[in-house]
């Protein structure tokens, strides 16, 4: 006797009860939880339940779930392998179901985190023409949009996610648009709304914790080193052992002189995943407090991680870039590396980066067009300031590099550790009044140990 399931598969009566029994515990592991439940060993245990099941019984509805699972665990862990696994789940569910507008929405979120924009807005619109009221699929659109430099149809997008759900995805995700446009009280009140809603509706604490760090960063941003601190800190109470949370903790500290602080919390965010920028910024703050055998280790690792393999090199570009720019290293290939990156990414970080590679590369005329572009919506970030107050000194347009300096400075004056102080300086040998220069290590916390190797969780 054979009896059939939904797909319309056939199997054993025999296989089928025990199938059933199975299909039911995945159904109650696989499910939304709270964040408790779908966290460290649970989160593993319902993968390996899954996977289980697809084995014996392909079905689309449990390939999407456990794509769904991959993407949890990538974002926990921030390892790009899980988004690789959930990509191979999501394909197969929409071989199964090409219909299934939520298979469509999460490989548009899993393509936009490879970085393939492109892919993730086709994905997402496919998704949205088969549910238009599912309000994810268009902030996974509206997040491609904002990557590639579409503001305006990002604005659009993120206005119609609000308009569709107003909670702790779609205020988080619209602030990213306002940050760019330097509205930044609209950014901060939408990412505390975020927040707020979050823990009200009882959303997964990752995600929570990820709009927290969120709030963190725009505060840096703005100079709030205190507030910054504390939200990076309340991320931390939210979801602990989050290397996000942990970046912005060794930023924070380190703008506040406390390189050794700094240097716990980054090595506990390299701990958990290897990041290069983590590497980088351990570097820096090396650097700062003198640690020159270990500032070599760390541009050893920047390399070797954002080389490993060739996604690595998509995903780490622009880090790459950044890293080479700030450091004076490999001008041509910056610019290079740089160039293909624009060829896909107008945003304004794209600009930014591209103007400053020019830079050291000795191409400053070429690099200006790019950085009024970076700079054209007055976004509160001091780098990019910086970055402009530089090409125009390297032209001799003083006036203009005196005031791009000096917006820099008042922005955030401790922005980045040994490049503030060029800034600051730059800034004086300009005829601009006196600033704060560089950060000095803080005598009143625990002092810099170069061989140290313990870590802040």
């Amino acid at each position: 006797m054979t009896l059939s399931l939904k797909r319309g598969s056939k199997i054993s009566q025999h296989a089928f009860a025990a199938l059933l029994a199975l299909f039911a515990l995945a159904l109650v592991l696989a499910s939304p939880l709270p964040a408790e439940a779908q966290s460290g060993a649970h989160l593993d245990r319902d993968i390996t339940i899954l996977q289980t099941l697809v084995a014996k019984q392909p079905d689309a509805e449990l390939y999407y779930r456990l794509g769904d699972l991959y993407v949890q665990k990538g974002r926990q862990t921030g390892d790009i392998t899980y988004f690789n696994l959930a990509k191979n789940a999501l394909r197969q569910s929409l071989k199964l179901e090409p219909d299934l507008g939520a298979s469509h929405r999460h490989l548009a979120y899993v393509l936009y985190s490879l970085h393939d924009f492109a892919g993730a807005a086709d994905q997402s619109r496919t998704a949205i023409k088969l549910d238009p009221r599912d309000s994810y699929a268009y902030g996974v659109l509206g997040d491609s949009q904002l990557e590639t430099g579409k503001y305006p149809e990002a604005t659009q997008t993120y206005s119609q996610m609000v308009a569709l759900k107003g909670d702790l995805y779609s205020y988080s995700r619209r602030s990213g648009i306002e940050t760019v446009h330097g509205h930044n009280a609209a950014a901060t009140a939408d990412l505390k709304r975020a927040i707020a809603d979050g823990f009200q509706d009882g959303q997964p604490r990752e995600g929570i914790a990820w709009a927290q760090v969120r709030l963190a960063e725009d505060l840096f941003l703005m100079g709030k080193l205190d507030d910054a601190g504390a939200e990076a800190l309340a991320a931390l109470q939210t979801y602990p052992g989050y290397h996000r949370a942990l970046a912005v903790i060794g930023q924070v500290r380190a703008a506040q002189g406390r390189f050794a602080e700094a240097a716990q919390a980054y090595r506990g965010a390299i701990a958990i995943i290897p990041f290069p920028q983590y590497a980088a910024a351990l570097g820096d703050v090396y650097a700062a407090a003198g640690c020159h055998e270990q500032v070599n280790q760390m541009h050893q690792l920047v390399e070797f991680i954002a080389r490993l393999n060739a996604l690595n090199k998509v995903l780490y570009n622009r880090v790459l870039v950044d890293y080479y720019a700030d450091h004076d290293l490999n001008h041509q290939e910056a610019v290079d590396l740089a160039r293909s990156e624009f060829k896909i990414r107008h945003d304004i970080y794209g600009e930014d980066a591209l103007a400053w590679s020019l830079y050291r590369d000795h191409k400053s005329r070429a690099a200006l067009a790019h950085m009024r572009a970076a700079v054209r919506f007055k976004t509160a970030d001091a780098r990019l300031y910086f970055h402009a107050g530089m090409i125009y000194a390297a032209l001799g347009r003083n006036a203009e590099a005196r005031a791009s300096l000096q917006r820099a400075l008042a922005i955030n004056p401790h922005f980045q550790p040994l490049l503030d102080d060029v800034a600051a300086r730059e800034y004086a040998e300009l005829g601009g009044k006196a600033t704060p220069q560089l950060v000095k290590a803080d005598s009143s916390h625990p002092q810099m140990d170069c061989h140290a190797t313990d870590v802040l969780r």
